[in-house]
């Protein structure tokens, strides 16, 4: 998550980051198994078996749908409201939804929010012809956050590095 002034201190927990095996590391764990594994859950995990948004899924609810708007339903994110809304005013657009149901029928992390969160514009990697979601997420795993990039080389050349 992208850290400035403004967000540093207040009261939000991170979401993970998003990593290059996201679309090929076997699928979402409920976190607490991942942990038992020796392992820290990933975003797929947190997105999938954590946010209010995929837990009504799971539940076979319908989640509440999107809103054509500056923002996304405060029903979706719980505890990650307030960095959802801080991006959401960086982005200048609504997250997507965070998951989707996936081949198995369960929520997976949808490649659309792993977009948003690398603060892309939409469909930068996710409207290429021919990328499997598994593609899209590599893709986007390996990337750079290029609000982050052009906050660190801004305080790099105020250093006169």
């Amino acid at each position: 998550m992208l850290h400035t002034s403004e967000t540093v201190g207040s009261a939000s927990r991170p979401l993970k980051t998003p990593t290059a095996n996201l679309g090929s590391n076997g699928g979402p764990r409920h976190p607490d198994e991942r942990r038992a594994g020796g392992h820290g859950p990933t975003l797929d995990d947190e997105a999938s078996f954590v946010l209010p948004y995929s837990i009504a899924l799971r539940e076979g609810r319908e989640p509440e749908p999107e809103i054509d708007g500056p923002h996304s339903p405060a029903s979706w994110w719980g505890e990650y409201l307030p960095g959802i809304r801080r991006w959401e005013g960086v982005t200048g657009r609504a997250a997507p939804s965070p998951t989707e149901i996936g081949l198995q029928g369960s929520p997976r992390v949808s490649a659309r929010w792993v977009e948003w969160l690398m603060g892309l514009p939409r469909g930068y990697v996710t409207d290429v012809p021919g990328l499997t979601r598994g593609q899209q997420l590599q893709i986007l795993g390996n990337g750079v956050v290029p609000q982050q990039a052009s906050a660190a080389f801004a305080a790099l050349l105020d250093l006169g590095v």
